[in-house]
């Protein structure tokens, strides 16, 4: 099976421009046709609120640590937010199939299990920025959490959910009321303090031509007939990201024509 991979990169300047890139932009002159076309799309911003043992850290920011957490117990609460940015397919594309996963890289590193799920929401209350969120300010404050889907832990490897196809395609039909993903244990009380760890879109470790070990939306589409890759396009780095301390340009998205993901990109079992 012929299978082209290809990468997009976004330079500094566009971090102050508007408009949109060009999937085209970086890339070979051959373009990729019009079969499934599939995706993988890093987080644009990410971060981890963290209430403490008695909300002494619900007035910090987290943004830069380059981790993300989350965590239920004696010793605190954490809870982690992720966005992806959307590409503007042509109308008429199909979402096939879709899956957020999140890179862990400990085992049972709090001294519990990793095969526990995380229940992931949608976030619809208010915008937020990595920069600033805080316990005491996140979109989500005052509410109730609610499970719309889970991920699935898995040691030293990507962690991912299910097939959350309908939940993608709402993303992309309501963009003005759908402000990412909140990813969190069900609060309580528990013996053990539960605590897992994630690679954060700004790691240090992830360099320039690379998209690391970023949270990612891994996506299967399959774009209208007449229409190929040039006629998507990928939205600008929102001005409040979180990846200024990277190497420039940071690679946001790779896509390839493929029916199934590259085996390189080591995606998580279907559940």
């Amino acid at each position: 099976m012929k299978t082209l991979t290809l990468a997009l990169t976004i330079t500094l300047a566009a971090l102050l421009a508007s408009g949109c890139n060009l999937l085209q932009e970086a890339t070979p002159a051959q373009p990729v046709g019009s079969g499934t076309i599939c995706f993988w799309i890093a987080a644009d911003k990410d971060t981890y609120a963290s209430f403490g043992r008695t909300g002494e850290e619900g007035d910090l920011n987290f943004g830069q640590h380059g981790t993300l957490v989350v965590a239920t117990g004696p010793n605190g609460r954490k809870k982690t937010y992720l966005n992806f940015a959307r590409p503007n397919f042509p109308e008429g594309t199909e979402i096939l199939f879709a899956k957020i996963e999140l890179f862990h890289p400990g085992k049972n590193e709090d001294g519990t299990s990793d095969d526990i799920p995380l229940d992931i929401s949608t976030i619809r209350t208010e915008p937020w920025s990595p920069a600033t969120l805080t316990w005491n300010n996140r979109p989500d404050r005052g509410a109730s959490h609610t499970s719309e889907f889970q991920l699935m832990l898995r040691s030293q490897a990507w962690s991912g959910t299910g097939n959350i196809k309908g939940f993608i395609e709402d993303m992309f039909m309501n963009p003005s009321s759908h402000y990412g993903f909140l990813v969190a244990l069900e609060d309580g009380f528990f013996a053990n303090q539960i605590e897992k760890g994630f690679y954060a879109n700004n790691d240090i470790r992830r360099k320039q031509d690379d998209l690391g070990l970023s949270p990612r939306l891994v996506m299967k589409v399959k774009l209208p007939a007449g229409k190929s890759t040039n006629d998507v396009t990928m939205p600008f780095l929102p001005t409040d990201n979180d990846l200024k301390n990277l190497p420039r340009p940071v690679t946001m998205v790779r896509f390839v024509q493929a029916d199934e993901f590259p085996s390189d990109w080591k995606v998580s079992p279907n559940q």
